[in-house]
C-alpha cells in the first residue's frame, strides 16, 4: 500500500459557506479498470483526504493508493474508517456525490462490506454550481473551477490518467513506479489547492447554505436506485480534469 501523510501550515479564510472551516473535509476517490476473466471491473485505486485541524490550524493531507488488486478491500476499509471517524462533518469535492460515491457504494456492495456509518453529508461543488448557482459554463471539471477562481495549477497529467494507467501499477508493469509517482503528484497538487477554493469562493459565487447538503446512504446499492441508475453511464466516467 502506498500512503503519504503530511501537515502544512495554513492561513485560509472561510469564504465558502455558513459553517466552520474545520467541518469541511475534501475527499477525492481514484479508481481504475482491472481486466478479469469475467470482464472489466472498476476498482477503487486510491483516495485523497484533506482538512484543517482545529487544534493546530494546519492542513492535514492523506494520499493513499493500492499497489495490487488484493489490497482493494483494505483501502475501502480505510476509506470507511475515515468516513466513520469524521461522521458529522461535510465531505466536499467536485462530482463527489455522483461518480465517486457511485463507485464506492458499488464496490461496498460487490465486496459485501457492511459500513459502520449509515450515511454522510456531502457538499458537491459540481452540483452546487449547476443547480444552486445555475452556472452550466463551469461544468468542465475541477481544473476549470480552479482557473475560474484564479487558482494556478500546473498538472502534467489529466484526470483519466489514473483510470487508464492504474492497472499497470496493479500488474507491476515496467515503469509502474513512475506512474505511481505521477499520480501522487497529481493528487497532491489538488490537495494543496482545495482550500484555496474555500478562500476564493465568494469572489465569484454567493455563500453556500450548509443546510442544502446532500445525504448519501452508504448501505444502499446505487444500482438499486432509479435516480442513480439513470446516470450510470456518466457516473463511472472520470470527470474531466
Amino acid at each position: 500500500m502506498y500512503k503519504r501523510e503530511l501537515k502544512l501550515s495554513s492561513q485560509y479564510t472561510n469564504n465558502f459557506y455558513d459553517g466552520s472551516i474545520y467541518d469541511l473535509v475534501f475527499l477525492d476517490l481514484e479508481w481504475c479498470r482491472d481486466f478479469q476473466k469475467n470482464g472489466t471491473v472498476q476498482k477503487i485505486f486510491g483516495y485523497t483526504l484533506t482538512r484543517i485541524l482545529e487544534d493546530s490550524n494546519e492542513q492535514y493531507i492523506k494520499i493513499q493508493f493500492i499497489e495490487s488488486s488484493t489490497q482493494e478491500k483494505k483501502i475501502i476499509q480505510d476509506i470507511l474508517n475515515d468516513l466513520q471517524s469524521l461522521q458529522g462533518k461535510y465531505f466536499i469535492g467536485y462530482g463527489l456525490s455522483t461518480s465517486d460515491m457511485f463507485c464506492l457504494r458499488q464496490r461496498i456492495n460487490d465486496l459485501d462490506f457492511v459500513p459502520k456509518v449509515d450515511s454522510i453529508k456531502i457538499l458537491d461543488l459540481q452540483r452546487i454550481i449547476q443547480r444552486v448557482i445555475q452556472r452550466t459554463d463551469l461544468n468542465q471539471g475541477l481544473n476549470n473551477l480552479f482557473a475560474y477562481l484564479e487558482i494556478p495549477i500546473y498538472k502534467r497529467i489529466k484526470g483519466y490518467y489514473v483510470f487508464r494507467n492504474g492497472v499497470k501499477v496493479l500488474r507491476k508493469e515496467r515503469g509502474y513506479e513512475t506512474i505511481l509517482n505521477e499520480i501522487y503528484e497529481y493528487c497532491l497538487e489538488d490537495a494543496e489547492n482545495y482550500f484555496h477554493i474555500i478562500s476564493n469562493w465568494q469572489a465569484q459565487f454567493p455563500l453556500v447554505d450548509r443546510h442544502k447538503h446532500q445525504i448519501i446512504d452508504l448501505k444502499v446499492d446505487p444500482r438499486s436506485e432509479q435516480s442513480i441508475r439513470s446516470q450510470r453511464g456518466a457516473a463511472l466516467q472520470r470527470p474531466s480534469q
